[in-house]
């Protein structure tokens, strides 16, 4: 039986912790966003010097520019961030290069996402697309279980066994139940707006190239210290659902092994290489598809035991991950 720490955690619980997560997200950005521009503002005055302050102290005069510069900012991130929110799925899957397919292509697939979906309770089968890549890998993407979309490679397809493709589509299947798949979408989609408003900001020096204009500056602030906390951030909530997704595969198949048996084959070859350097969409897929990832789950799986698993080194590597370790998954899978 597994320990404490790895048993499932009440679905209600999960939801409730994923509702918080978006209130978080919801609340964090904007005053981030908010705080970083005003730093701007205010960085700029005092680099600016005393000719255009006027009767203004240099406090004042941000303040004063701050309720139109900010509120446009906002404005802007906004905007950029609804749109995204709404169609940064089918942005997402064309990117990725999945299509959609019909039941009579892919019968096995259909009952097995039925199937699995039926179990779960969602209101609705998700929509299924297949990427036409040779590589192993998979993802869910989506707003709600009504709005949602599992996707898998042709290569995870003709490599896993049916009990081990159910494991699978319950792993996705377990990102919409757990309603993930919103947190992540509001995370890629704040980050994204951030790293877009900073790199105009940047742009909009004006013909006159005066040394006070504040938007640079804090375009600069944007795309380190807003992109930062913003990356991390996602990055974090993207180890915790991979956790959360295993364990709800596990209880929707009662068949743990059969997930740890296809992470392993996964573990082989997940590396996607249009998703090389695209951490925002690697962090939706069910392992990391990047070289990087692929290149950690060779050492991973090689036997090499001076691979670090504790210390500065690895906590610095699993910092920037996208995925938890993948042998970890898979030993509290094994011990479930």
């Amino acid at each position: 039986m597994e320990d404490l720490q790895s048993l499932p955690i009440p679905l209600g619980e999960q939801m409730r912790k994923n509702r918080y997560r978006t209130a978080y997200l919801f609340l964090i950005f904007p005053v981030m966003i908010l705080g970083l521009t005003y730093l701007g503002l205010l960085a700029s005055v005092f680099f600016a010097g005393d000719s255009s302050l006027g009767h203004l102290s240099p406090i004042d005069l941000a303040n004063e520019m701050m309720s139109t510069v900010g509120f446009w900012v906002i404005v802007a991130v906004f905007i950029y961030s609804l749109i995204s929110y709404f169609v940064g799925s089918k942005m997402l899957l064309a990117f990725a290069g999945a299509k959609p397919i019909k039941k009579s292509d892919y019968p096995e697939l259909f009952r097995v996402v039925e199937n699995v979906s039926i179990a779960a309770g969602l209101p609705k089968t998700p929509d299924i697309y297949v990427i036409n890549d040779p590589s192993l890998n998979a993802f869910a993407t989506g707003r709600d279980p009504l709005h949602a979309t599992v996707a898998i490679s042709q290569g995870l397809l003709d490599t896993l066994d049916k009990a081990e493709l159910e494991g699978v589509m319950a792993h996705e299947i377990g990102h919409i139940l757990n309603r993930d798949i919103r947190v992540m979408m509001l995370a890629v989609t704040l980050v994204g707006a951030i790293e877009m408003i900073g790199e105009i900001l940047i742009r909009m020096r004006g013909r006159s190239e005066k040394s006070n204009n504040p938007l640079p500056l804090i375009g600069i602030l944007f795309l380190t210290v807003g992109v930062l906390i913003g990356v991390l951030t996602r990055l974090a909530i993207s180890r915790e659902r991979e956790y959360l997704a295993d364990i709800t595969s596990a209880h929707l198949t009662s068949n743990p092994r059969a997930l740890a048996s296809a992470l392993k084959k996964i573990a082989g070859d997940a590396r996607i290489e249009v998703l090389d350097g695209k951490s925002s969409m690697a962090g939706l897929c069910i392992a990391d598809p990047t070289a990087s990832g692929h290149k950690y789950h060779a050492v991973a799986f090689s036997g090499d035991n001076k691979k670090p698993r504790s210390g500065i080194v690895a906590f610095w590597r699993n910092t920037w991950s996208t995925h938890p370790p993948i042998e970890d998954r898979i030993n509290r899978l094994e011990r479930y």
